[in-house]
């Protein structure tokens, strides 16, 4: 009786090895997915993960970008671990921001997403897949986060602060503003609402001494523009991304 359910044991832990190593083998096999890029953007494509930041080096899920050059992206993914959801894959549209130009030479560029228009495939071993990215009406276009343009015409330099967290200049390796010098700042938009109340941004000059920006209600699609002196700060003038610079 005893060497039955000995011999029985061991079956079933062989089994078992059998089908982990089968799931191991299925998921450690790549498969090859191309996008071709029809829009008039440079599209970001995310897997599995829709982030909040357009900084593609802190986006984990990033895995490449179907430019208006090649207009080709051909990535190598797992096979889908669940078969009947599959894998998701994120668009993200660079929007260029016009007045920009002032700032950086190149240009600035925000995210913009088409709602409820993600790519999901269920990935099966031995295929390839071949996804058509088509160019979106403007007007389902939604911008992923806010914008605030900021000017320093203090006598000092600045950091801008959100939350007491200093935030990154887009297009520049400093967040420090120096004098007379106009930064873009990008604030997190949670990704439900259109618009939210900041009220809790501020700027640090380089003793440490802090001024807080005016509360205001940032919705998407609009940049926010200050201006920092000696005395305080003044804003926001508000504008809409110009779409004529797409």
């Amino acid at each position: 009786m005893i060497n039955i359910i000995i011999k029985r044991s061991i079956i079933l832990i062989l089994l078992i090895i059998v089908l982990v190593s089968c799931d191991t083998d299925n998921n450690s096999t790549l498969v090859k997915v191309t996008f071709f890029n029809y829009t008039p953007y440079d599209v970001d494509i995310f897997y599995n993960f829709n982030p909040q930041s357009s900084d593609l080096t802190s986006a984990n899920s990033y895995i490449g970008t179907a430019d208006q050059v090649s207009r080709k992206l051909d990535v190598l993914v797992p096979v889908s671990s669940d078969l009947l959801l599959g894998d998701t894959f994120y668009l993200r549209y660079r929007i260029l921001l016009q007045d920009s130009y002032e700032v950086i030479n190149t240009g600035l560029y925000v995210h913009a997403e088409r709602t409820m228009h993600n790519i999901q495939i269920v990935i099966k071993n031995g295929q390839s897949y071949i996804e058509i990215i088509e160019e979106p009406p403007v007007n389902e276009l939604r911008f992923v986060n806010g914008i605030i343009k900021v000017q320093n015409v203090t006598t000092g330099q600045l950091w801008v602060e959100n939350h007491g967290v200093i935030l990154p200049q887009k297009g520049r390796d400093s967040a420090l503003l120096t004098l007379g010098q106009i930064g873009f700042f990008e604030l997190t938009l949670p990704f439900l609402a259109e618009s939210w109340l900041m009220n809790f941004l501020q700027s640090r000059d380089s003793h440490g001494n802090r001024t807080s920006f005016p509360a205001f209600e940032m919705e998407r699609g609009k940049i926010y523009s200050f201006k920092i002196d000696d005395t305080g700060i003044s804003g926001p003038e508000v504008t809409n991304i110009n779409y004529l610079a797409l």
